[in-house]
């Protein structure tokens, strides 16, 4: 009962309510649905319900829909303060192979690595909203921005990049050994011997 108690707490301070998490909880499932009804919580999605004074996150409950996605690229940069524009639209990364049919149709835009590159840099960062969700950390966002370079708006590639590396919290050692695991070693070391 305890381990339900912590869960509500939770619960009310993210604004959204999951039956699989109020299942893991100690609820069955009739009653975690039960709940949902006699609150008056609006369906988000399949299982995640928000409360009625919750701030909508769509990161948030795009990440609570899709336990495989990373937030990477321009949406990565915009979370950890490195670009002052917000995607249009969501970008992640997935490892080759994932369904990401519905993603796309939803207009999330869906990069696909390697299972062997998915992993590097994955950390947990907040929303604007605070609530947490699965992003690349800086160093692993450089690297795919330099990559990607020649499909980017060269003002967000730019402001990027110089944020980065006039920033306190760079991790340079990190950045090269990402740098080198993902092939783009030649490349982040170009803009690295210009912005430092």
């Amino acid at each position: 009962m305890e381990k339900s108690k912590d869960y509500m707490t939770l619960m009310k301070e993210r604004g959204y309510f999951q039956v699989r998490q109020a299942r893991e909880a100690g609820m069955t499932k009739e009653e975690a649905l039960q709940y949902a009804n006699n609150n008056n919580l609006e369906k988000v999605a399949h299982g995640v319900y928000m409360l009625e004074d919750a701030w909508p996150d769509p990161l948030y409950v795009l990440q609570l829909r899709n336990k495989k996605i990373v937030f990477s690229h321009e949406t990565a940069l915009f979370l950890h303060g490195l670009s002052d524009r917000e995607a249009a639209h969501p970008v992640v990364t997935v490892e080759r192979g994932y369904n990401a049919k519905h993603l796309t149709a939803e207009g999330v835009i869906v990069h696909t690595v390697m299972e062997k590159w998915f992993n590097i840099g994955i950390c947990e960062t907040e929303t604007n909203v605070g609530n947490p969700v699965k992003v690349y950390d800086k160093e692993r966002c450089i690297c795919d921005i330099v990559r990607g370079r020649k499909k980017m708006d060269p003002q967000v590639f730019q402001t990027a990049m110089r944020s980065y590396f006039s920033g306190r919290d760079k991790d340079i050692p990190k950045l090269m050994k990402f740098a080198e695991e993902l092939g783009q070693e030649e490349a982040v070391r170009q803009y690295a011997e210009v912005l430092l």
